[in-house]
């Protein structure tokens, strides 16, 4: 329970449902960012310890303060000193959600471990289990979910993943936690206030000078960057580069420490590859290359129609009906059949 209306609502559903609920709250921050716009904040804690005492149910909170630091911060910081832009929630999602904390509920006797997010699961005749998108499309939340298995989907619950964000604001109101249904969703990383990357990044690192050369795709400077983690691909703004036409960001080199930029047609390509492809279903290897499959790049973006065939190594080459912009290494690709999730990877 994050102490969002989502965890709450939840466990509310599950209660009214006839199951017998605790609620568990992940302590992940000792001082972290006080914006209302995070989420695993001390006050979040207490908002799920109010829902709790309210639905008269036990509540713990498990620290994870370490696990935290070693397999979600340290790996975002190693990442964008290395030229690559992550997604610390996936890690966050795969590692401490639905590993670490999955088994420490169990340890605490629980069957299953319940979720507010948007997504569904089903299962078939033959006891195979598919991850859905939400029936609200809006905020689906599949895309941070492509790393569970047949194994995680067993013993999970997501309650909400058949309604729209609307009506699970209308059973928190109901059900008399009339804050919580107010409450706003959160926008940015629970360890990072304001969006500023750059400037927590900068505090981890101890590198006495970090700036590089800025070039064109044929070589010659255009300017000096002050630390390639300060950049992503496809980034307009803050190049400090003056020209009739807008140069983005085509390409970030760690081994050079250069940046490379060009015009907006350089930042499509038509094929990727993804490293650690995870199969929902792992019957879904010998019938990928045969699949009408969508794709998406990051977490905003469209669904690009494509096809996608099993390398070596457990990677995965992607080929895109069209060409697409800022595919962005270091992000992950997870590819759809429909609504049912195929898996996906991080972008190589």
């Amino acid at each position: 329970m994050s102490g969002g209306v989502d965890s709450s609502v939840s466990a509310v559903i599950l209660k009214e449902r006839g199951y017998r609920v605790i609620g568990v709250s992940m302590h992940l921050l000792s001082a972290g960012p006080s914006s209302a716009k995070t989420c695993c904040s001390i006050n979040d804690i207490l908002d799920a310890k109010k829902v709790c005492v309210r639905l008269g149910i036990p509540h713990f909170v498990i620290n994870l303060e370490e696990e935290f630091k070693t397999f979600v911060t340290d790996p975002f910081v190693s990442e964008y000193i290395n030229g690559r832009t992550p997604n610390p929630c996936i890690l966050c999602n795969r590692i401490l959600k639905f590993d670490i904390l999955l088994k420490r509920v169990k340890e605490l006797g629980a069957e299953f471990l319940a979720t507010g997010h948007y997504a569904r699961i089903t299962k078939n005749k033959s006891g195979k289990y598919f991850l859905l998108k939400s029936k609200d499309i809006l905020k689906d939340q599949s895309y941070v979910l492509y790393n569970l298995t047949q194994g995680s989907l067993r013993d999970i619950v997501f309650p909400v993943g058949n309604f729209d964000k609307e009506y699970t604001r209308k059973i928190a109101l109901e059900a008399g936690f009339s804050q919580i249904s107010n409450k706003k969703d959160s926008v940015d990383l629970c360890f990072i206030s304001g969006g500023n990357y750059a400037g927590f990044i900068e505090k981890q690192i101890k590198f006495s000078e970090n700036k590089g050369f800025i070039k064109n795709l044929t070589g010659d400077i255009l300017g000096e960057h002050n630390g390639i983690f300060n950049y992503t691909v496809g980034q307009r703004k803050g190049l400090g580069l003056p020209s009739k036409s807008p140069f983005y960001v085509i390409k970030i080199s760690a081994d050079t420490n250069e940046i490379i930029v060009g015009n907006l047609e350089n930042c499509y390509n038509s094929e990727l590859y993804i490293k650690d492809f995870n199969f929902i279903n792992p019957h879904g290897i010998s019938e990928l290359n045969k699949m009408d499959l969508t794709a998406k790049i990051r977490y905003s973006s469209p669904n690009y129609k494509c096809k996608a065939f099993v390398l070596e190594n457990d990677a995965v080459k992607v080929l895109f009906d069209e060409p697409v912009k800022f595919i962005t290494p270091g992000q992950s690709a997870v590819l759809y059949s429909g609504l049912k999730v195929v898996g996906g990877g991080i972008i190589s």
